[in-house]
């Protein structure tokens, strides 16, 4: 086979396999996406968990030493706290939907017990539950269909037990 030849045969392969990556593109590009926008969804959420999270455990522990700033009352104190450290996530997360329970206790064994535990922060000594929740709005309609309600929201809810200190 002379030159000429090999280098006609392979021109002819040459234009038979053109389009073929635009092709092979066009099928994984759709399933590659779709990862990666799940990848950036899921790790908003991560965030958004480990920052609640945060937040209430820093709540929660100026709540259980009975701080209270000049002019507030402990429930606005504790609120304020939580507002703040939520508040760094603010183009994400709107601190007007951050919702608090706290229910007190005489110890822990009347935990989740029927009839038992009172609604505040609780006094000297009791053991309080704080739970917070944030309805989390996902971003990518697609993804929202697969992880979210039927709003396409996943609601982020994280749950704290302490022991209040013995303040007077």
């Amino acid at each position: 086979m002379s030159l000429f030849q090999k280098i006609r045969l392979f021109s002819e392969r040459h234009r038979a396999s053109k389009g073929t990556t635009a092709i092979e593109f066009a099928l994984i590009a759709p399933t590659f996406f779709l990862l990666f926008i799940g990848l950036v969804e899921i790790s908003l959420i991560m965030l958004a968990q480990n920052l609640l999270e945060n937040a209430t455990f820093n709540a929660s522990r100026m709540a259980k030493t009975g701080y209270v700033v000049n002019g507030e009352t402990q429930m606005q104190t504790v609120i304020g706290v939580l507002d703040t450290e939520l508040g760094s996530l603010a183009p994400l997360l709107d601190v007007g939907k951050i919702t608090m329970t706290s229910t007190a206790y005489g110890n822990l064994s009347q935990i989740g017990q029927p009839g038992q535990g009172t609604t505040g922060l609780g006094t000297a000594q009791q053991v309080v539950v704080y739970t917070v929740s944030y309805p989390w709005q996902i971003f990518t309609p697609i993804i929202s269909t697969i992880i979210g309600d039927d709003n396409g929201i996943i609601t982020l809810t994280s749950r704290i037990v302490v022991r209040n200190e013995p303040y007077n």
